[in-house]
């Protein structure tokens, strides 16, 4: 028992030891994309979110997302039936961020993202409506910008679940 005691101890302070030398510091992203709808359920959108979390080293950063998506036509239909034009749509989705990073050297880093929470309806059209935010995707930063492309997952849960997936790309500014 002793021995499993020492080893666990032992093992804890390592891993102290390990987090202590690793620089962690805050970072932030604002972005902005446009998502092209594919699937059975195809609706474009116009994106704008920050990223607000911590960088660990060279390799990851996590942090919480919040942003705001714009679905142009994606309920034309009521509108149209109500006499009214269809102004769009907002959601807002709420998520966690994870990217691990390859640096290739000072300035240049291709990186690896995911983002997993759920989008809020805003609007009268999606009043109430929400569902899963999923968006696995590749980037590269550059100094202090970023380029990315995903694939994002979008459930509204309404009287049936409709799936608006999108084709997402992104540029961004890293602070």
């Amino acid at each position: 028992m002793k021995k499993v005691i020492i080893l666990v101890i032992v093992s804890a302070m390592s891993v102290f030891t390990a987090m202590a030398q690793t620089s962690v510091k805050y970072n932030g992203e604002i972005n902005a994309g446009y998502s092209i709808g594919v699937g059975s359920y195809p609706v474009n959108r116009v994106n704008l979110n920050t990223i607000q979390g911590i960088k660990v080293g060279e390799y990851f950063s996590t942090g919480l997302g919040l942003g705001l998506d714009w679905y142009k036509g994606l309920y034309a239909d009521y509108w149209e039936e109500q006499g009214k034009a269809d102004m769009g749509e907002l959601a807002m989705p709420i998520y966690l961020n994870m990217k691990g990073y390859l640096p290739v050297n000072e300035k240049v880093a291709p990186y690896l993202t995911f983002d997993i929470g759920y989008g809020i309806g805003l609007t009268e059209g999606l009043d109430g409506f929400g569902g899963l935010y999923l968006t696995p995707g590749i980037g590269i930063k550059v100094g202090k910008f970023k380029a990315e492309l995903g694939l994002n997952v979008q459930r509204i849960v309404d009287i049936v679940n409709i799936n608006a997936n999108a084709l997402k790309l992104g540029i961004g500014y890293i602070f």
